[in-house]
């Protein structure tokens, strides 16, 4: 199979995949804002963790005195290979496409169609790589085991981060998710410093709260009048922050998956989550063996090769063209304590 450039212009055709990714990652698979994407010139990761935020504070000394000497933190180092994600694509009703391009003197037809398969192949790699983002997220660890390749990096969060609720949010007469978010919530204050931002979960586990008694009777008391049998998401909402707790974000998005649409995320787990300005870490985009040769060939520049990348390619027998979109990305957490899991 021969990389052709004649038929979709490299440039442009870069510059299409990659808008594909910015609008899926703006409106549909958005993890991104929380594992935010990095470009690297290279296919390993190498990635050092630890409680990079804070150190012990100063001691006050005497005038005159020598400062007293502070010590390093414990740090541990992860590191691995970026693994490549591509899908590739026949091009369909190529020999009606081609004949009408000898028709009319111009490959038009042909052309559009490589750019609509280079969009679906853009959505599929992406798909994957949000499905990497969600288990990074929830399990802080990824492992993958598909097409051979079995691989298994575990980010180290502590045991202490991940928990059940004694009663699932799903029994609304006797769960109480305020004061399992409180004391969620100071564990996580005790490891970080600081406590979370908002608590990530599905629609599911929101639609639970709002028949949720607990909240329900601390809404009233609050508000005052008769006590609701259900209440909204902003009640919800103002009920935690009542007691300064995180509010709840929900995310539901699906991907297809051997032609089943599954969940990015748990439907009933939630995680607490830091505010953006908070290390947590990145989607990290290398450079794929079809960039470098678009570089070798000057159809791309050197600074570009890192990143989603939509080459077309011709086969000889049978006669074929063929779209393939390709990345090498891996999610990566650098402080994974500043993300606690619940089952609820």
């Amino acid at each position: 199979m021969v990389m052709v450039l004649d038929l979709a212009d490299p440039q442009e055709l870069l510059g299409y995949t990659r808008g594909i990714q910015e609008e899926l990652e703006a409106n549909r698979f958005t993890l991104n804002q929380y594992l935010p994407n990095d470009f690297i010139d290279e296919i390993e990761f190498r990635i050092t963790q630890g409680n990079l935020r804070d150190a012990d504070a100063a001691k006050i000394r005497a005038w005159d005195t020598e400062s007293p000497i502070g010590s390093r933190q414990g740090l541990s180092r992860i590191w691995g290979e970026l693994p490549p994600i591509s899908k590739k694509i026949r091009l369909g009703e190529e020999e009606r496409l081609r004949k009408r391009a000898l028709e009319r003197g111009e490959n038009s037809a042909l052309v559009d169609a490589i750019y609509d398969d280079a969009a679906q192949m853009a959505r599929a790699v992406i798909a994957r790589v949000e499905l990497l983002r969600g288990e990074a997220l929830f399990n802080a660890q990824l492992v993958i085991n598909e097409n051979g390749v079995k691989q298994t990096v575990d980010f180290g969060r502590k045991a202490e981060h991940s928990v059940t609720a004694a009663t699932l949010w799903s029994n609304a007469a006797t769960a109480t998710p305020v004061a399992n978010m409180r004391a969620w919530t100071e564990a996580y204050i005790d490891t970080n410093g600081s406590a979370p931002a908002f608590a990530l979960t599905s629609n599911k586990v929101l639609s639970d709260l709002l028949l949720n008694n607990e909240i329900r009777q601390l809404a009233y008391n609050v508000g005052g009048g008769t006590v609701p049998s259900f209440t909204t998401p902003e009640t919800v909402n103002s009920v935690f922050r009542a007691f300064g707790l995180p509010e709840i974000r929900t995310y539901d998005a699906k991907a297809r998956v051997d032609g089943v649409q599954t969940r990015i995320t748990p439907e009933r787990q939630i995680v607490l989550m830091p505010s953006a300005d908070e290390p947590l870490g990145a989607t990290l985009f290398g450079e794929t063996a079809e960039s470098m040769e678009l570089v070798e060939a000057r159809a791309i520049d050197q600074d570009q090769a890192p990143g989603l990348v939509a080459t077309v390619h011709k086969l000889d027998d049978p006669v074929s063209t063929w779209t393939k979109v390709a990345g090498i990305a891996l999610p990566v957490l650098v402080n994974p304590d500043l993300t606690f899991r619940a089952n609820v």
